[in-house]
């Protein structure tokens, strides 16, 4: 599976459209043709970092749980992920700050494979702590997962859910049924998308015209691309 990201944070839902993924939905036979691949517009994800987004957390007891719908990358970071030196769950103030150093990662087109993700947690929670369980602790946490995230798959925790028992220890996950699946997804073994990505509109938005000034986009000069194309490992596409 391919993910799209939107890189620029100038970029808002809609304002990117891939219009070249054949077949487009508006001349789509629906007897002859596969399912639609546009037009793809490109969705922002919600971070959990944004004002109104932040998720809140009550303590009873020791007892962790969401107090509210946790939403995003940083809900998603609060179940997935153990603090090894504690044993218990890692805070919201941990999780913002590894969301903030991804958000950072994706802004410099940065690979964000299981060893990037794994450093982010060490970085900010501590070094004994991981982001996937391969260094011998409850985490739980998938590329494929971030991933959808960042490139604008809506994700919500229930309300009442519980991160930490009554014991300190952190609650592992079992499987997440919080993904709504409500993206369009590149079909990997389709043509268009690696035809507009090596020489139609995705390569236009995934590379910079003027490299020395920048590309102008909803007002803001930038040689930062628009868009970066993820592989399902974390990897970037090159074509």
């Amino acid at each position: 599976m391919t993910f799209i990201v939107a890189r620029r944070s100038e970029i808002q839902n809609g304002s990117v459209q891939i219009t070249d993924l054949f077949p487009n939905q508006s001349q789509t036979n629906l007897v002859n043709d596969p399912k639609p691949q546009g037009p793809y517009y490109v969705k922002t994800p919600v971070f959990g970092t944004e004002f109104g987004s932040i998720p809140r957390l009550i303590d009873t007891n020791n007892v962790i749980t969401f107090s509210g719908v946790g939403l995003g990358l940083v809900s998603y970071l609060l179940i997935h992920t153990e603090n090894k030196l504690s044993g218990g769950a890692i805070t919201v103030a941990e999780a913002i700050d590894c969301v903030t150093e991804i958000i950072a990662k994706v802004r410099n087109g940065n690979k964000l494979e299981a060893d990037d993700l794994n450093k982010v947690i060490q970085n900010n929670v501590n070094a004994q702590s991981d982001f996937d369980g391969s260094t011998a602790t409850n985490s739980t946490g998938e590329v494929s997962h971030v991933l959808r995230i960042l490139s604008g798959e809506s994700y919500s925790v229930p309300n009442g859910t519980a991160i930490q028992d009554a014991q300190s220890n952190y609650i592992p996950v079992v499987g997440d049924s919080n993904f709504k699946n409500d993206i369009r997804v590149l079909v990997e073994n389709d043509r268009s998308w690696k035809t507009s990505f090596s020489e139609g509109v995705l390569k236009g938005l995934t590379t910079v015209q003027d490299q020395v000034n920048g590309d102008l986009f909803a007002g803001v000069r930038s040689t930062s691309p628009l868009l970066t194309v993820y592989n399902n490992d974390g990897t970037l596409y090159v074509g």
